[in-house]
């Protein structure tokens, strides 16, 4: 009677834990929750991250627009704004390094074309501000 009480038991805890486990947005693939960069001053209860494939990417001089393909299988759009320039670098980081001018052929085949594949997680502050971090769970930087 105990024996069967306990797999009871256990059949409800593996049951259940999907629903206890919750939302999975936000951690990394060994569950750990990501942490935004030192440089991007947020409160986290303000702070949304996005991480998956760049789908979409246009750079040009005001505006940089990205559309990615997330690990939880959406489609989120961040647009950056960087006025009278095309040059977003100030808002990037490279797997939470300091982007740097080498960073750019690691991201783009040339001026304004992404890499087929091109990882990135960018993170949305309630009041607009948006930081990438390129190259996040992948091999993109050597």
């Amino acid at each position: 009677m105990r024996r069967a009480a306990v797999s009871i038991a256990i059949a409800w805890a593996v049951l259940l834990t999907p629903a206890v486990g919750g939302d999975q947005a936000g951690r990394t693939q060994d569950g750990a929750r990501q942490r935004a960069p030192e440089s991007f001053a947020c409160d986290r209860n303000n702070l949304t991250v996005y991480t998956g494939v760049v789908r979409s990417y246009r750079r040009q001089v005001g505006a940089t627009t990205l559309r990615i393909h997330t690990d939880e299988d959406t489609t989120e759009q961040v647009s950056l704004t960087h006025p009278g320039t095309d040059d977003p670098s100030r808002f990037f980081r490279m797997l939470g390094e300091p982007f740097t001018p080498a960073d750019w052929n690691r991201i783009e085949a040339r001026k304004g074309v992404l890499r087929d594949g091109t990882r990135a997680s960018a993170w949305v502050c309630s009041d607009g501000r948006v930081m990438v971090d390129w190259g996040v769970l992948s091999d993109t930087r050597e």
